[in-house]
Parts: C-alpha cells; sequence; structure tokens
C-alpha cells in the first residue's frame, strides 16, 4: 500500500483491508509508531509508548483472527491511545499530575477493557491539561503540545493530546474526557472528530475523575463513522457498531437541524462565522433556537466551580502529602473553588439544572448545530479567550450527545470546527455523517 492510499484511511477502511487481505494490523501499528518516532519530539504529544513486541503480538493475533473469518469485532486489530487519566494495565496512570508520576495502572478502565475485549490494541498514553483542569494542554510536568497543524499554537485541552495524536496520525482513534468541552474543543482546533456521547454511555469505571457530575468519557478519530463505530462497541443491544442507516431511517435526513443562535462576549473569529453561515444555507437550516438571553460565560463559569470545587475534594490527600507535585496554577483554582460558601455552590447547581432542563426542552426534534468553538486555535503563550469553551458547555452540563466535525480551514490554514448537539447519539451521529462525510487528513 503507498503513503498516499495509506493516509487517506480511516480505521474502518483499513478493518476491511485486514478483512479482505490487503493489510495487516501490524502494517497499520507500524505506520503509527514511525509517525511517532519522527515527529513527537516537535510536538510532545506522547506520555508513554507501549512495547514494540507487544504491540506486534497483539497485531499478529489480531490478524489470526481475520485469517480465519473471526474477527472479535468490525475494528479488530486497529491501535488507539488514551489520555493520561485512562487507566490501561501497565501504563503510566497520572492524570497529567506530577504527584503521581510514577503511578501504573494495576487494570484496564472500563472502557479500555470493552475495548481490548473487541480485538483493539492499546498503543500510547497521551499527554493532556493537569487533572483535566484546562483548556490548553500546556503541561507544566509532562511537556507542552502543539497543535500539529502549526506547532506555535495549542491544541486544546483538556484531551489535547488525544486530538493532536490523531492530527497527526499517531493513531486512528483516542479515548478522551469531556466535562466542559474537553474533547470537543481540541477535536476543532486540531481539525479532527470529537464525539461526546450521553452521560455514562461510555463507562468511566477506572477513569481519573475531576467532577463527577460533569465527567464524560469521548472518542476522538478522523470520521464521523469511525467515532460511531467504537461508541457502538458499548451499546448493550444488537444493533451493529454503524447504526446510520438505522438513524437515518428513523429520522428522515438531517431536516431537524436547527442554528443554535447564541450571543459570546468577546469578539468571535470571523472566518469560523462566515464559515458556518455558509455550511448553514448550504443544508438549508432555516429554524433558529434562541439562546441570546443566557449568559453562556456564567454558565461556564458555573460548571469550572463545580469542576474547581470537586477537583479539591478529589486531590485532597495528594494535595495535603505533596503539594509540590501540583502546579501553582492547579492549587490556586482548586483552593479558590473549595473556598467557596456553600450558597453561591448551590447557586451553581441551580444555574446547571436550570440549563440543562432548558437545552433538552429546546432539543425536542431538533438537532441544534453552532460553530465548536469562536476562535481559533490561539498561540502558545497568548492569553486564551476566556469563553473558549461557552459553546461546548451546555451539552456537558446537560449530559446530552454532541460532536465536533470539522467544517474548512480558516485563510491561516487552521481548522475550524462545527458542533451538533442532540437527544440520541445515532441522530447526532447520524447528521454529523451527513455534514462531514470525508475523511479528516493527518499532518506532519
Amino acid at each position: 500500500m503507498n503513503a498516499a492510499e495509506a493516509s487517506g484511511r480511516d480505521a474502518r477502511a483499513w478493518a476491511a483491508a485486514f478483512a479482505d487481505g490487503r493489510a495487516r494490523p501490524a502494517e497499520l501499528l507500524e505506520r503509527c509508531l514511525g509517525r511517532i518516532g519522527r515527529y513527537d519530539s516537535g510536538l510532545a504529544i506522547c506520555n508513554h509508548v507501549g512495547e514494540r513486541e507487544d504491540l506486534l503480538h497483539q497485531a499478529a493475533a489480531s490478524q489470526a483472527r481475520w485469517r480465519r473469518g473471526a474477527p472479535l469485532s468490525p475494528l479488530d486489530g486497529v491501535p488507539f491511545g488514551v489520555k493520561a487519566n485512562v487507566a490501561v494495565e501497565g501504563y503510566p496512570w497520572h492524570g497529567g499530575i506530577s504527584a503521581f508520576r510514577e503511578r501504573r495502572a494495576s487494570t484496564d478502565a472500563d472502557c479500555v477493557r470493552r475495548l481490548r475485549a473487541a480485538g483493539m490494541i492499546p498503543m500510547a498514553v497521551f499527554n493532556m491539561h493537569e487533572a483535566a483542569l484546562g483548556a490548553t494542554t500546556n503541561n507544566p510536568a509532562f511537556g507542552t503540545t502543539r497543535n500539529p497543524h502549526d506547532r506555535a499554537r495549542i491544541p486544546g485541552g483538556s484531551s489535547g493530546g488525544s486530538a493532536a495524536a490523531v492530527a497527526a496520525g499517531f493513531a486512528p482513534l483516542a479515548l478522551g474526557t469531556d466535562d466542559l468541552g474537553s474533547v470537543r474543543l481540541p477535536a476543532a482546533l486540531c481539525g479532527v472528530v470529537g464525539f461526546k456521547p450521553g452521560r455514562d454511555e461510555i463507562p468511566a469505571g477506572g477513569v481519573m475523575p475531576l467532577c463527577r457530575r460533569l465527567d464524560h468519557v469521548g472518542v476522538l478519530g478522523r470520521s464521523v463513522g469511525d467515532v460511531g463505530a467504537v461508541a457502538g462497541l458499548f451499546r448493550q443491544d444488537s444493533e451493529p457498531a454503524d447504526h446510520t442507516d438505522r438513524a437515518a431511517r428513523r429520522v428522515g435526513g438531517i431536516a431537524r437541524l436547527a442554528r443554535w443562535t447564541v450571543t459570546i462576549r468577546e469578539p468571535a473569529c470571523g472566518a469560523i462565522d462566515e464559515a458556518f453561515n455558509r455550511l448553514v444555507a448550504d443544508h438549508g437550516v432555516s429554524r433558529d433556537v434562541d439562546w441570546t438571553d443566557v449568559d453562556l460565560s456564567a454558565l461556564r463559569r458555573a460548571g469550572l466551580l463545580l469542576c474547581e470545587r470537586d477537583g479539591a475534594e478529589l486531590f485532597s490527600r495528594a494535595l495535603s502529602d505533596n503539594p509540590d507535585g501540583f502546579s501553582r496554577t492547579f492549587r490556586r483554582l482548586v483552593e479558590w473553588g473549595a473556598a467557596q460558601p456553600p450558597e453561591k455552590v448551590r447557586r451553581a447547581e441551580r444555574v446547571l439544572e436550570d440549563v440543562r432542563r432548558r437545552l433538552c426542552a429546546d432539543l425536542g426534534e431538533n438537532l441544534l448545530v453552532s460553530p465548536t468553538t469562536p476562535h481559533l486555535a490561539p498561540a502558545l503563550g497568548d492569553e486564551v479567550p476566556v469563553t473558549l469553551a461557552d459553546l461546548t458547555a451546555p451539552a456537558a452540563i446537560a449530559g446530552v450527545p454532541a460532536i465536533s466535525v470539522p467544517m474548512e480551514t480558516s485563510g491561516k490554514g487552521l481548522p475550524m470546527g462545527l458542533q451538533i448537539s442532540g437527544l440520541a447519539s445515532t441522530d447526532v451521529l447520524q447528521a454529523a455523517g451527513k455534514l462531514f462525510p470525508g475523511v479528516a487528513g493527518c499532518v506532519p
């Protein structure tokens, strides 16, 4: 297989090639390892890569299953990586926190166990923002991850390493976590697909928590079909992993798309607005769901308060035993959260509950579309716009499925993301596949 053909494939295309003998799992694995070896020193994406001999052994076992016509799933033999807060047996499991640098997972997280049972190969641990509390992936203990599209810019966070890894071709798929947008935001800035299913659709056991009422496990990949196939592996019923045909019959196309009209306090990027308006016009989205009366920044801050307060509680012992194992910024954030009076916390909880109810009611039969973030990837060292996650926070707070898919690139060559939210994952994935039917390219 030539390099151009290989670079245009998503995970499902590779698996189809495994099935008919045009490619072997080891071939894809070696390609990923080769790209890591060539490019990671300049991107700081990988915290850990599995032993090559062990990974190739798993690939050979997958190849034997495909040869027998007995794969464990449609993605048997496909490698994937995980955010550093997701446990993989024997791999580092530190959550981006220096205090846990030497900790290794004694068992797989539930989500990793499920993917292993499907024949997939966990191959690497990817960098993240410290404790998942931030949007840059500038990690003081494990390095500053860079955006593969422009190494002078951030990949977003907190799942920035997972998004950058997919964009750089280090792995066709990666797991991340999302509390206020931490899967979708870096997906948008890195030009890949990032899917946050509804709450508990992907089990969170063995995933280091930050705020249990907001924590979601999500998937990043190069195509909507790929992330849908992974999400399908977690379904308990007998539906196929790729349920886009079923969803299309039930939904009847994407006629229910509605523009989510919001107000952003900081000036939004004009290129993003223009691209979004073109896409909306091309797909005949005529109805609006008006949220211009909602203070999205106040909503995001209410969610952040709960993350900071819960983070203070979850890491209290480690913070007491080894305060220098946490950055000054992290300590300041959680100390502030812990110091807030109970009434302020209750007000924040009421704000979140009110928004959850409103979003679920406004979704109804709609699928809401908006830019994923109103900003292009900020430059390293620049002040990050406080509104970067304003558009992603509501779906996480409501616990409803949401996905970011690439729109087009800006005049600066930077990715821009489109977000689709709904009440059912199958509906969201089906609409996303219509709006982004292609495969995101790999960049060095």
